[in-house]
């Protein structure tokens, strides 16, 4: 008798079909997304062709400012991705599906939080770097500048360390960037699966909610405690820095984690 709630041959067939149907209705849609940079790069060139009478590409700069835009138009296409399953007809259709709500939900995390990320991050790195290697004038690679700022952090943090005793290295923020990234990601899903219609904007509409609230609470209530730092030297200065990255890892963790539960909620209530 097979396990009602997790079979690891049948998630890996669901996982199979829910990737073909990811790509069918909704990666050439991320795919799209991650050459933005290559499109911006296109009219930058035919811009200065046109008004300037030179062959200059997009400058790193811009390139980047692109991929964060183009990062966070992957954030909000996160209510499209599932957001048919509040169809009646395709969510019935969802619902038919021989998985359990578990793997579905699991397969649904992973599409999300994985699999459209690590696709959109590799079309966009990968034809930034071949247009830097075909066209000078656009500079260094994004890979290749992070590396290169990667490596000048770590030595300068190496000597930090060396003087004044601390323990500092370049992952410290790394668990604080992931637990947001995934946090954003997951919000944006859970929207899509509530909102039938303005999934975004009823996105946004949380956002904003929860923000005045937070603020109208701050100031009837106030802190709930005063803190009052006096750091004296380094090793002080970086146990409390690590004090605050704890706590913001710990709540965008909590935050995620409820999402994380919100999803299952919806799609085990899920009725049309």
């Amino acid at each position: 008798m097979k396990n009602e709630v997790f079979n690891g041959q049948r998630f890996w067939s669901y996982f199979k079909y829910d990737f073909t149907q990811m790509w069918r209705n909704h990666v050439k849609a991320s795919i799209g997304i991650g050459l933005s940079g290559l499109i911006v790069y296109v009219i930058v060139v035919a811009f200065n062709l046109i008004f300037q009478g030179t062959w200059s590409g997009a400058s790193l700069g811009l390139r980047i400012g692109t991929f964060v835009l183009a990062g966070t138009a992957l954030e909000l296409y996160q209510t499209r991705t599932y957001g048919y399953l509040t169809d009646k007809r395709k969510g019935s259709a969802w619902l038919m599906n021989p998985a359990s709500t578990f793997e579905k939900w699991l397969s649904m995390i992973l599409m999300t939080i994985i699999v459209l990320p690590v696709l959109f991050l590799g079309v966009y790195l990968i034809a930034d770097l071949l247009v830097t290697a075909f066209d000078p004038t656009t500079g260094h690679s994004i890979l290749h500048s992070v590396g290169t700022g990667f490596r000048d952090l770590a030595s300068q943090l190496s000597d930090v360390n060396l003087d004044y005793e601390t323990n500092w290295n370049i992952w410290a923020f790394a668990p604080s960037f992931i637990c947001g990234f995934i946090t954003n990601f997951l919000f944006f899903l859970l929207c899509g699966l509530i909102f039938k219609k303005n999934k975004i904007l009823g996105g946004f509409v949380i956002i904003f909610l929860a923000s005045s609230l937070f603020s109208v609470m701050l100031s009837v209530f106030g802190l709930p405690y005063h803190i009052q730092v006096e750091l004296e030297d380094f090793a002080q200065a970086e146990a409390y820095i690590r004090h605050v990255l704890n706590i913001t890892t710990w709540v965008s963790a909590f935050i995620a984690a409820g999402l994380a539960g919100g999803i299952y909620w919806r799609l085990k209530t899920l009725k049309h």
